[in-house]
């Protein structure tokens, strides 16, 4: 009887023993486990389109798909251009670089090309000599009026006028385009005597072949929005489709101007 109580004894005594010594740790908050750093810089996998910057285009390093052979003997760019209307082109045929500018009278950012841009290219390239640049009528089937406002235009250069018509189609767009009176507009920046040159090589019908030949050029080009730009420099073609800004188109030019 007296060696169970002992036993019992000692029994409880272990178990108070261990109790003191694993007790405290069961309180103890166990440490975070720790965070292996990343073994390198995550990628951005795609730069949202806002925040995206439009870099100047640059020379391309291959021949384009439209891209003229290289010419065999020294020639102006203006040399291998075929269909070239005299009223509608600017500057001198014996500029190092030509531009063909497929337009839409209609089109917003025709109008954005023709406001901001063109205005320092004539005055900075085109007038002294650097550049030779031509009108090309690109009539959308989506505007229903931009081929009635390429007719004026085309009949305005017979007569000498192209310069004041294609203002006034372009600062008052959104006026004429929302009423269809093309030929008000146009009559608005010519005198009478004009205006019935104008009227009768309108309806006289010839013109629209001439417009025909700028839209099949432009297919030619593979052109599919309005503005495009075609660039002609040593014998090489260079299309831009889209408005582009004025110190854009200057760092392109002076890229193609400084090649040997």
């Amino acid at each position: 009887m007296n060696r169970r109580r002992i036993l019992a004894a000692v029994i409880s005594v272990t178990v108070l023993i261990l109790g003191a010594l694993f007790l405290p740790s069961l309180h103890k908050t166990s440490p975070p486990p720790a965070i292996a750093p990343l073994p390198g810089p995550v990628p951005i996998t795609a730069v949202p389109t806002a925040l995206a910057t439009t870099e100047p285009p640059a020379l391309p390093s291959a021949p384009l798909a439209t891209e003229a052979a290289p010419l065999s003997t020294p020639q102006t760019a203006a040399a291998t251009l075929q269909d070239v209307d005299p009223h509608k082109a600017f500057g001198s045929k014996n500029a190092s670089v030509v531009m063909e500018e497929f337009s839409d009278y209609q089109c917003p950012a025709c109008k954005t090309l023709y406001t901001t841009t063109n205005r320092l290219l004539m005055d900075n390239y085109v007038s002294t000599g650097k550049v030779y640049l031509i009108h090309r009528d690109f009539p959308l089937t989506m505007h229903a009026y931009s081929r009635i406002a390429a007719r004026y235009a085309r009949a305005a250069a017979e007569i000498g006028k192209i310069e004041p018509v294609e203002q006034t189609l372009f600062q008052n767009q959104e006026k004429w385009e929302q009423t269809g009176d093309v030929d008000g507009a146009v009559a608005a920046v010519l005198s009478a005597s004009e205006m019935n040159k104008v009227r009768a090589l309108v309806k006289g019908g010839t013109l629209d072949s001439l417009i025909d030949k700028d839209f099949a050029l432009g297919q030619m080009y593979r052109v599919n929005q309005t503005p495009t730009t075609v660039f002609h420099c040593k014998g090489q073609t260079y299309p831009y489709a889209g408005v582009m800004t004025y110190e854009t188109m200057k760092q392109f030019l002076e890229q193609l101007l400084s090649q040997k």
